[in-house]
């Protein structure tokens, strides 16, 4: 499998257990509970730093090298870059409500929950839709050569998550996820 391809795949490993994570967060929120707001802050804040401006962009990466390949096979996949849109926007929604309930500014515990597992679903069948459908397409389609040009375009671009110790901006994810996977 190629790195960049494994890659991702290790991503939406650990995109998947912040969901969960986050979607025990916002239960306990929907119970009237006392959630952990820093850590529900940091994962908001790593999914608008890394996916959104470093995942999705190798996606849409590949996804071109797979138009240029396999014109029909990128068009069976749908319109994936629209779709990375269309999460942004939705995380962005979630990420301004969690500030105004940081801020304990006058919001809807109802709306707040039901934006939040929007964004937590939508991405889940996102991921899900991804590797059953363009990974297996790309994986298939896309040549030695074509993936050594991707490796080289794409290698800068490193999840936090997966660089160990030396992520300090998002360390109490990094050591909820050693937690999780222990």
């Amino acid at each position: 499998m190629p790195t960049v391809m494994q890659a991702l795949r290790d991503e939406h490993g650990n995109m998947t257990l912040l969901l969960n994570m986050l979607d025990e967060q916002i239960g306990m929120f929907a119970e009237s509970q006392q959630p952990n707001y820093e850590l529900i802050k940091e994962i908001v804040d790593y999914f608008l730093t890394y996916p959104d401006l470093c995942h999705h962009p190798k996606e849409n990466a590949i996804l071109r090298k797979l138009r240029e390949r396999d014109p029909a096979a990128a068009e069976r996949i749908g319109d994936l870059e629209a779709a990375h849109e269309e999460i942004s926007d939705r995380l962005h929604r979630f990420s301004r409500m969690v500030v105004d309930v940081l801020l304990e500014a006058e919001i809807s515990r109802d709306e707040f929950v039901s934006t939040a597992r929007s964004f937590i679903e939508n991405e889940r069948s996102h991921m899900v839709a991804e590797e059953k459908h363009f990974f297996t397409a790309v994986e298939n389609q896309l040549s030695k050569e074509d993936w050594n040009e991707l490796e080289i375009r794409l290698s800068t671009f490193k999840d936090p998550l997966l660089q160990g110790e030396g992520a300090l901006r998002f360390r109490e994810l990094h050591a909820c996820l050693k937690h999780e996977q222990a």
